[in-house]
C-alpha cells in the first residue's frame, strides 16, 4: 500500500514538472514572437480562444453628414448609414455571428429608432436592431471611445474571431478616419486609431481577424502598419468609395454560413460583393479595394525605407536625383484629388511610384514592388484606376499650401522615421522650386493665324534645356476676352495635345480650333490625371444648383469619352473628401464654369457659362469653336504645383 502511494506521488510530481516545463517553453516562444527583429514593436500577440460563436463583428458607425445631409429635392436625409443597417439586417441569420454596433457622430438619423443626440449600442438579432445601451454624447474621434466599444463588445460577445469595421469618411494617412458632427468634425488620426487598438488589446488580449474601412482612401501602407500589431488582415480602398459603400447583405449572408472563414477569405467576399454592388449602382468606373495580410507589412516598410534611402543618397550627392523621384511621383496614379477647384490629398499608389523609378533604382524598386505584391493578397481596381496595386502612401506633390501642416501631423502618426525624414528633405527641395522657366525663343511675333483647314500655323516656343528637368506637365491653354481686351480673360481650359521635344526644349502645337462639346454645348476642361492608357478631366460646373467637378474619362486606345459622375470635392471644415459620386442623368441642368483672370488686379475665380439640359444619351465630341478671336498659349507646371502661362498668341477663327 505504501509503495503504491509513493509511486502515485512520484507520478504526480513528474506530471507537475512536465506541465511547468511546457509553460516555460510556451512563454519563451511567445517572448520570441514579441521580439521579432523585423517588427519594430509591431509583433502580433496571440489571441485568447473562445468557445463562443464563429465571429463577432464590431461596427464603429459614425453617421456624420453621410446620414444627416438634407436633400431639398426629395425632402429627406441622405440616410447612407440607415441604408447599410437595412442591408445588414437582411444578411445576418443563425447564431454563429454577432453583429454589434456603436452609432453616433451625426446630427440626425434617417430612422425613428436611433437617437442622434448620443452614442448608442445595438445588436443585430433575428432581423431586428436590438437596443443594448445608451452612452450619452461621446466623441467618435476620441480613441477612448473606440477602445471602450471594442473592449465592451469582446467581453460581452466572446467568439473565435473578431472583425472591426470603421464606417464613415476616410481621408488617408494624414487625416485618418471619420468626422464627428457633434464634436466639431473631429476625426481619428492613425496614431489615435493605433492607441485605441493598443489599449483594447491590453485589456482583452484579443487579436482582430480583420479590420475593414468602409471609407475613402484608407488602403495605405501607413494604416496597415499601424494596424499590424492588433489585426491579421485589412480591407480598404485606395480611392474614394461611392456613397453606397459595401454590400453588407452579401457580406453577412456569407459569414452566417461560413463562420470559420479567415480574414483573407472574408476580405475577398467583401471586395467581390463591393464590386457587384458598385456595378448595380453604375458606380464601378473608379473603384478600388484591397485585402492586405498585415503580417507582411513590416517587409513593405523595410523595402520602402531602402528605396527612399537610395533616393536620398542620390539627391544629396548631386541634386539631380530629386527630379528622378519627383517625376516618378508625378506620373504615379493618385487618389482623392480629381478636381479643378483645388482640394488635394496627395495619396499615391506606392507600387506606381516604385515602377516609375525602376530605371534609376532597379533593385530597390523591384524589392518594394515584390513586398507589396506579397502583402496584398487580393486586389481589385477599375477602368478609371487601372494601376491601383493595393497600397497607397502619403507623398507630397500638389497640395503645396498644406505641405507643412500635413507633415506636422504625419510626423506624429507613428510611421517610419526613415520615410518621414526623407519627406522632410524632399518637401524642402520641393518648396524651394522657383516656378520660373526661361523661354529662350518664340515665334510669337511672327504668328498671325487665321484658321485655314489646309494650312494650320504652328505656335512654337523653346524652353531652356537646363529647365526641362523641373517640368512636371505642359498643357495648351485656350482663352477669350468676352468683354474686350480690357475685361477679364476667360479660360476654356487645358488641351493635352501638345508636342514637346525633351532634348531641345522645343514646344509646339497647331491648335485648330476644335474643343470638346457635351450634346453640342462647349464645356470647360482641365487635365487632372493621365498615363499611357487614359486621360482624366475635371469639368468645373454647377449641377442642379450645386457646384461640383464632373469627371470625364478619355481612353487613348478607343479615343472615346465617358462621364463618370460629379464630385463635390473636399469639405472645407473637416478636410474629408466627399464619399459620393453623383450620377449624371437625363434632365439634369448643367452650367459650365470658366476660370477667369484679371491681370491688373491679379483677381481670379470662376464665371458661369450657358446652361444646358442633359439628354437621354450623353454625347461628348469635338466641334469647331464659334467664329471669333481667341488666345492660345501654354501652361507649364513644375513638381511643386507652381504654374506659369507663357505669352499668348491671338488666333482668329473664320469658317
Amino acid at each position: 500500500m505504501k509503495k503504491a502511494l509513493i509511486s502515485a506521488a512520484i507520478g504526480v510530481l513528474v506530471l507537475l514538472f512536465l506541465v511547468f516545463v511546457f509553460v516555460l517553453d510556451d512563454d519563451a516562444e511567445e517572448e520570441a514572437d514579441l521580439n521579432d527583429p523585423y517588427s519594430f514593436d509591431h509583433a502580433k500577440p496571440r489571441s485568447k480562444q473562445s468557445n463562443g460563436p464563429g465571429y463577432t463583428v464590431l461596427v464603429y458607425m459614425n453617421g456624420s453628414d453621410l446620414e444627416s445631409d438634407w436633400d431639398e429635392e426629395y425632402e429627406a436625409y441622405s440616410g447612407a448609414a440607415t441604408i447599410d443597417l437595412t442591408e445588414m439586417l437582411g444578411g445576418i441569420s443563425g447564431d454563429e455571428v454577432n453583429v454589434i454596433l456603436e452609432t453616433g457622430g451625426t446630427l440626425a438619423w434617417d430612422n425613428s429608432y436611433i437617437d442622434g443626440s448620443q452614442n448608442q449600442r445595438w445588436k443585430l438579432e433575428n432581423g431586428e436592431l436590438v437596443h443594448l445601451a445608451d452612452l450619452g454624447p461621446r466623441n467618435m474621434g476620441d480613441p477612448q471611445t473606440l477602445t471602450d466599444f471594442i473592449v465592451w463588445g469582446m467581453e460581452n460577445y466572446p467568439s473565435n474571431h473578431y472583425a472591426l469595421i470603421f464606417w464613415n469618411h476616410g481621408g488617408g494617412s494624414v487625416l485618418g478616419f471619420g468626422a464627428d458632427e457633434l464634436f466639431d468634425g473631429d476625426s481619428l488620426t492613425l496614431d489615435e486609431i493605433g492607441r485605441g487598438l493598443s489599449d483594447a488589446y491590453e485589456r482583452t488580449g484579443q487579436i482582430l481577424e480583420l479590420v475593414g474601412f468602409d471609407a475613402c482612401l484608407m488602403a495605405t501602407v501607413e494604416t496597415a502598419y499601424i494596424l499590424s500589431p492588433y489585426a491579421k488582415y485589412m480591407v480598404a480602398s485606395q480611392e474614394l468609395e461611392p456613397g453606397h459603400g459595401w454590400d453588407y447583405e452579401s457580406i453577412f449572408r456569407y459569414l452566417s454560413f461560413n463562420s470559420a472563414a479567415n480574414g483573407a477569405e472574408l476580405g475577398k467576399v467583401i471586395a467581390d460583393s463591393y464590386k457587384e454592388h458598385a456595378m448595380e449602382y453604375e458606380q464601378d468606373d473608379m473603384i478600388t479595394l484591397s485585402v492586405t495580410d498585415l503580417e507582411y507589412v513590416a517587409n513593405v516598410v523595410e523595402a520602402l525605407e531602402t528605396f527612399v534611402a537610395e533616393a536620398a543618397t542620390q539627391i544629396e550627392a548631386d541634386g539631380s536625383g530629386f527630379y528622378t523621384i519627383a517625376n516618378s511621383r508625378s506620373k504615379a496614379e493618385d487618389y482623392g484629388s480629381s478636381t479643378a477647384h483645388g482640394g488635394l490629398t496627395d495619396m499615391a499608389d506606392l507600387a506606381s511610384i516604385a515602377r516609375n523609378a525602376s530605371t534609376n533604382y532597379p533593385e530597390a524598386a523591384d524589392a518594394l514592388i515584390q513586398a507589396i505584391q506579397s502583402a496584398v493578397v487580393y486586389n481589385l481596381n477599375s477602368k478609371g484606376r487601372p494601376n491601383a496595386a493595393g497600397l497607397s502612401v502619403y507623398f507630397p506633390h500638389k497640395d503645396k499650401e498644406n505641405f507643412e501642416p500635413n507633415l506636422e501631423i504625419y510626423g506624429q502618426i507613428g510611421f517610419s522615421n526613415v520615410y518621414f525624414d526623407f519627406l522632410q528633405m524632399y518637401v524642402e527641395r520641393l518648396t524651394g522650386l522657383s516656378g520660373n522657366f526661361n523661354i529662350v525663343q518664340s515665334n510669337q511675333d511672327d504668328f498671325h493665324y487665321t484658321y485655314g483647314p489646309d494650312d494650320p500655323e504652328v505656335f512654337e516656343i523653346w524652353i531652356d534645356p537646363d529647365d526641362l528637368e523641373r517640368i512636371a506637365d505642359i498643357y495648351g491653354v485656350v482663352g477669350i476676352y468676352p468683354e474686350g481686351p480690357d475685361g477679364p480673360l476667360h479660360l476654356l481650359g487645358y488641351d493635352h495635345y501638345v508636342n514637346m521635344d525633351w532634348e531641345t526644349g522645343q514646344l509646339q502645337d497647331d491648335f485648330t480650333g476644335e474643343w470638346l462639346t457635351w450634346d453640342g454645348n462647349f464645356i470647360s476642361l482641365y487635365v487632372v490625371n493621365q498615363d499611357e492608357d487614359y486621360v482624366q478631366f475635371a469639368m468645373p460646373a454647377i449641377l442642379n444648383g450645386e457646384e461640383v467637378d464632373i469627371l470625364i474619362y478619355f481612353d487613348w486606345e478607343t479615343e472615346e469619352f465617358e462621364v463618370f459622375g460629379a464630385w463635390r470635392g473636399i469639405d472645407d471644415k473637416t478636410g474629408m473628401p466627399d464619399k459620393n459620386m453623383i450620377p449624371i442623368k437625363a434632365g439634369d441642368v448643367i452650367i459650365p464654369l470658366y476660370e477667369y483672370y484679371i491681370e491688373e488686379t491679379d483677381e481670379e475665380g470662376f464665371v458661369e457659362g450657358e446652361p444646358f439640359v442633359v439628354g437621354q444619351e450623353i454625347l461628348l465630341e469635338y466641334d469647331w469653336l464659334p467664329e471669333g478671336d481667341y488666345l492660345y498659349g501654354f501652361a507649364i507646371v513644375d513638381y511643386a504645383g507652381n504654374e506659369i502661362y507663357t505669352d499668348f498668341v491671338e488666333i482668329e477663327f473664320t469658317y
